[in-house]
Order: structure tokens, then C-alpha cells, then sequence
């Protein structure tokens, strides 16, 4: 399950965001909550801990970039959702997973959270190896012994 929040200056966006994700990601995504400020985003990205963050690019007179600069570590994905192309350069710098154009589209979230998916099995495979080789070398040195 990828633990996700929305951040958020526009409630009609947040909304129509949280019923594509509870009606066509349900099963994949959990909706830890939402936020609409850079502040409140900042904090619940530090007690939340999520997988994912959806992020407005224009969130008041800050960005969501502004927010992401803030932060000392970004240890979470972003697709970053917006009524503006011409950030998209910009969000891809920051590592985003994608970059969704409002009104958010339902095949192109669904995509997202796909590409989203197959990361982390990569990830978590590369981890499980990692774990293997780790064992392996370690049984050959008590071996030796």
C-alpha cells in the first residue's frame, strides 16, 4: 500500500483527486490526508512519513518547490500536479515520478501510480538481492574461519 498525501491550495482539486484515488487506486494507494499550505505540508511530510506526495506546483505565493527546498531530506516520491506546463522541466529536476496536468485525468494517474509501482518492485528486489549477496559473503568468512 503506498501511504500518500496531497498537498494542495484548491479544495475542488484535492477533491477530484481524492475521488480518482479512492475509485480507480484504491486497492494500491492510501490517502493519509491533505494539506493546503507549504507549511502544513512541510509538517505533515515530517509526522506522516508518506510514500508519495502529490504536490501543486503554485500552492499561494509559494511553490512546491519552495517546499521541497526546505526539506533536509526527500525521502519520498512526488507527482507533482498542476494547471501549468511549463514547470514540468523543473519538477523533473527535483526527481519527480510524474507530472499531471489539472484537471487531473484518470488514465494518467492510473499510469502514474504504475510507474510509481514498478519502481518500488525494482527497489525492493534490488534490496532483497543486496541482503542475498550480503549473506552469501558472510557465510564464506565464517566458513574460512
Amino acid at each position: 500500500m503506498i501511504r500518500t498525501i496531497i498537498i494542495d491550495d484548491e479544495q475542488h482539486c484535492i477533491d477530484r483527486l481524492k475521488r480518482l484515488l479512492n475509485e480507480h487506486c484504491g486497492s494500491s494507494v492510501q490517502l493519509l490526508g491533505f494539506f493546503q499550505s507549504v507549511e502544513d505540508g512541510i509538517a505533515a511530510i515530517k509526522k506522516l512519513s508518506p510514500d508519495l506526495v502529490f504536490l501543486d506546483v503554485q500552492l499561494g505565493d509559494k511553490t512546491g518547490f519552495d517546499l521541497l527546498q526546505q526539506l533536509d531530506e526527500i525521502n519520498f516520491e512526488v507527482i507533482f500536479t498542476t494547471a501549468h506546463e511549463k514547470y514540468a522541466v523543473q519538477a523533473f529536476k527535483f526527481s519527480a515520478i510524474d507530472y499531471l496536468l489539472k484537471p487531473v485525468d484518470v488514465d494518467d494517474l492510473k499510469h502514474s501510480i504504475s510507474k510509481l509501482q514498478q519502481k518500488i518492485s525494482k527497489e525492493e528486489i534490488s534490496k532483497k538481492f543486496e541482503a542475498l549477496f550480503h549473506n552469501l559473503k558472510k557465510s564464506e568468512a565464517v566458513r574460512r574461519e
